[in-house]
Parts: structure tokens; sequence; C-alpha cells
């Protein structure tokens, strides 16, 4: 059995033995300011410009199944839980496939597929900090 300081001296992964080490230094540390945000220094949020009008143009409830893409694929589709057992129509699950399928790019199975919102949805977000004072 291996005492609490035993554990204490063991190899890390880096090969040496030497004592646990500082995650970051004390000059890298930051700490969020507590105070209300400045008004300015985060933009919200703009809505996407839609590529038509929902209300004018609505999907028709008896879509084609599409065949799937190199990114969504029949593998990637049977693991999307779609509902509880008969909570929707065989009809509604074909139609909320193929929207997937259309906005294809909007979902990540993988982290290689993911990305970050483009800068016309909005800026990065900036918290303010104040440097770390050691007591």
């Amino acid at each position: 059995m291996i005492s609490s300081i035993d554990a204490f001296n063991q190899p890390n992964n880096h090969g040496s033995s030497s004592k646990c080490r500082k995650y970051k230094s004390v000059l890298k540390k930051v700490r969020q300011v507590n105070e209300a945000m400045p008004q300015d220094l985060n933009t919200p949020l703009e809505g996407p410009k839609l590529s038509r009008d929902p209300y004018e143009t609505p999907l028709s409830p008896n879509q084609p199944l599409l065949i799937g893409t190199s990114r969504f694929t029949e593998e990637t589709i049977s693991n999307i839980n779609f509902r509880p057992s008969g909570w929707l129509s065989e009809e509604e699950i074909n139609l909320l496939k193929n929207v997937l399928l259309l906005r294809e790019k909007a979902i990540a199975f993988c982290q290689e597929e993911r990305g970050v919102l483009r800068n016309s949805y909005g800026k990065h977000n900036k918290t303010p900090v104040i440097p770390h004072i050691p007591h």
C-alpha cells in the first residue's frame, strides 16, 4: 500500500520524481472583476440572416428523405435520439431529418467539425480581469 507521502513522491508522467508542480505561476493568474460589466464592452448578438422567409415559404410536411452526406451519414443519423417512442410520427421525423440535412453545418458530430460563430453574429466576448495580488 502506498502512503499519501509516497504517492506525493511518485514519478510524474514526464519520468522525473519531482514534487508536484504548479499549474500556473502567480504572475499569470487573473481574477474576474466583481463589478457591473461596462455597457460598451460586449455588443449583443445579431440574429442570422435567413436565406428565405420561413412564413412565406414553409417547408412541405411531405419531404422526400434526403440521402446522407459526407458529414451527415446514416451512422450519425442513427445516433440521434429524436424522441421517446411514439412522440413524433414518421413524417415528422423525416421532416426533422431533412431540416438537419439542409443545415448540416450547424451541428458537429466530432471535435474536427466544431467551429466558431461568424463575426456577423457578434464579436468575441471580453471579460475584464484584475491582476493577482499575492496575500
